[in-house]
């Protein structure tokens, strides 16, 4: 009987001791999540503040995003989801990372072949690293290419002829990959707790919203990356102090 109780015991503990792992681990994460929200919502205060600016094709840089942002939310919910052209960026970056940090990344294709494929029975393939698995969401490919034609059709066509379209493709871009990239991630949910897929989510949308800031100068001369960060930094931080004063003093 002694001994039974001591065998237990060790087992006891080992399942107190991952249980407690768990439970910190979730909490860690949920403390993160409350973290980025502030953090995206001062970002992306900053970076339309910096569009206000009028364009050459007439209106605001930010009105021709926004009616690019939600002629592709239109379409996504009501009409096609072009998943072959979120395919191709997600291969090109995920040979990439694979290239730059070993391991595996999963494919976003179901039935594929090579690393990081599924299985025989649909279930994922192990995979290397999160951080091997995670960089291709984070990279707004469509928009950086967009932002480039634009600095080049500028030079050869006029701000008239480019502001407009360039913009609009722009709004067109990243609300493509947000939510394609909202999508993928949501098909992993099952096997994820609430707080992880918040978390990815989070990360992906302020890392996506700071490289795609990098790169607007190139289609929109009149947009400061450092004047758009300093901003939504200052508006993160009054957000931040707004919440602790509400909830602790």
């Amino acid at each position: 009987m002694s001994r039974s109780l001591s065998r237990c015991a060790p087992t006891s503990m080992a399942k107190t001791t991952s249980n407690v792992k768990v439970v910190l681990g979730r909490g860690i994460k949920v403390a993160m999540v409350a973290v980025l929200i502030p953090l995206a919502i001062g970002l992306l205060q900053g970076m339309l503040g910096e569009l206000e600016v009028m364009a050459a094709s007439g209106s605001t840089f930010r009105a021709w995003m926004g009616w690019g942002f939600a002629s592709y939310v239109g379409l996504h919910v009501l009409l096609y989801r072009p998943v072959a052209f979120f395919r191709v960026s997600h291969r090109i970056f995920s040979t990439l990372a694979v290239w730059l940090f070993g391991g595996q990344v999963a494919s976003t294709e179901a039935g594929g072949k090579g690393k990081g494929a599924k299985g025989a029975k649909g279930e994922p393939a192990a995979q290397g690293s999160t951080l091997v698995a995670f960089s291709p969401y984070v990279i707004p490919l469509y928009t950086i290419l967009v932002s480039a034609g634009g600095w080049f059709a500028r030079k050869w066509l006029g701000r008239a002829v480019v502001d407009g379209p360039v913009s609009f493709l722009l709004g067109v871009t990243m609300a493509f990959h947000w939510l394609m990239t909202a999508d993928d991630l949501q098909r992993q949910r099952e096997r994820w707790h609430v707080e992880t897929y918040l978390l990815a989510i989070g990360l992906v949308f302020v890392v996506t919203l700071l490289l795609g800031g990098a790169c607007l100068p190139w289609a929109v001369p009149e947009f400061s990356f450092l004047s758009a960060l300093s901003v939504g930094l200052s508006r993160t931080q009054a957000i931040y102090t707004a919440l602790i004063q509400r909830l602790f003093l």
